[in-house]
């Protein structure tokens, strides 16, 4: 029997850039505050239903199990984490062209670490979300992969998707449980309890650290992208983000296929092998296809069209406050879903669920637009800044 995890994972934090004609506002990068918003829906769209007591078979519900599986579960977290290695080398440019040196660069992400760390924390106790937190974790633990080659990074990344590729099999992104799942981790009508507040406490750390293998693939290929400046100049690398779009986003559909089927009760009584095969492809399809969203939207920010477009820069208004937003995602859905409040955790369904994320994305670019034109950063940003930066000559 698989491992289900249903635990909510799948955000990046913002860094500024450099000015760019392809910008989004206060010398910022388009195309990854660009890529952030969006994947901001494919977010919700994946948590939200987590929080539904039920799961009735039906013949619509498996449908929307089917295409999710296909296309979201699994399928947005490599593209925050991408995103994060990215930012990460764009932070350590910034401080480098102020001449710090790397004992002081790598004092100030340990800094930042930990302040994700506490983030993450208060986060998955309270709202059962342990993204945050990896974070942290990963800058904490894997700082120094700024520091090694292009092909060690390569190496690295290869190492840990072989291992999320044999791990897959036992935790599995999305699976989904028929019937009464009142105790899944993500149910939002037990989030306020004592007793399950308590069991968060103590689960939050191991469990996080045997998910950070996770975030490795991503975050290094994160980093040599930042380094090659992809989604900086993506009008320079037009044929590259072509091709690995094309490939990624194809390899995802098609791995995301047995493991929807199976979920979906499409697939009857499949073998335990073919379980965890299902499970272990599923998995290594899914950072094909962040590669591959990734590398779409850097296509997209390179359009005149697009980087004019008023939807283009409230998508990457909300991009820009990324870490705000998903924290707002967690409230949204506890409020709508949780017993003794809006309730719908046990009266929806999965098109009802899915409504409530279409809902809390729109809302949220209105919230974050709102915010851009009154300049006004998001609340998280700025405090998880003040907390990095204080004392901090130069920053």
């Amino acid at each position: 029997m698989n491992t289900v995890w249903n635990g909510r994972i799948g955000h990046s934090m913002s860094n500024n850039t450099q000015s760019h004609p392809s910008s989004s506002g206060s010398g910022r990068k388009l195309a990854p505050d660009l890529a952030r918003g969006f994947m901001l829906l494919l977010i919700a769209l994946a948590h939200a239903n987590q929080n539904l007591l039920t799961l009735e078979a039906t013949a619509f519900n498996r449908m929307i199990v089917l295409l999710r599986q296909i296309f979201v579960d699994g399928r947005a977290f490599p593209v925050f984490f991408l995103l994060f290695g990215y930012g990460m080398v764009q932070l350590l440019h910034r401080q480098e062209e102020k001449g710090h040196d790397w004992p002081f660069i790598r004092k100030l992400f340990l800094r930042r670490g930990r302040w994700l760390l506490l983030f993450g924390f208060a986060h998955a106790v309270s709202l059962d979300d342990l993204t945050i937190g990896l974070y942290g974790m990963a800058t904490i633990l894997f700082v120094w992969f700024l520091r090694l080659s292009d092909k060690k990074l390569i190496w690295i990344a290869a190492a840990a998707l072989l291992l999320a590729a044999v791990l897959g099999s036992e935790i599995t992104r999305g699976e989904y449980e028929w019937g009464q799942v009142a105790s899944a981790p993500g149910t939002a009508a037990l989030a306020g309890s004592v007793d399950t507040m308590l069991t968060r406490l103590f689960y939050w750390a191991p469990y996080s650290l045997i998910l950070l293998h996770q975030v490795i693939p991503a975050m290094a290929l994160g980093i040599w992208a930042g380094r090659k400046k992809l989604l900086d100049h993506p009008e320079r690398h037009r044929g590259l983000l072509l091709r690995t779009a094309a490939v990624g986003l194809a390899l995802s559909t098609l791995g995301g296929i047995p493991l929807a089927l199976l979920s979906s009760l499409y697939w009857n009584s499949p073998s335990e092998a073919a379980t965890a095969i299902a499970g272990s492809i599923h998995t290594v399809t899914g950072y094909a296809g962040g590669i591959g969203w990734a590398s779409l939207i850097g296509l997209i920010a390179c359009s005149p069209r697009t980087v004019r477009s008023k939807l283009t820069r409230a998508v990457a208004a909300l991009g820009q406050r990324s870490l705000t937003f998903y924290i707002f995602q967690s409230i949204v859905f506890f409020i709508v879903f949780a017993e003794g409040l809006g309730g719908l955790g046990a009266t929806g369904n999965q098109l009802s669920s899915d409504i409530v994320a279409w809902l809390t994305w729109i809302l949220s670019i209105l919230i974050a637009l709102f915010m851009q034109r009154a300049n006004y950063p998001g609340p998280a940003e700025q405090l998880l800044r003040r907390l990095t930066y204080r004392m901090t000559p130069n920053r």
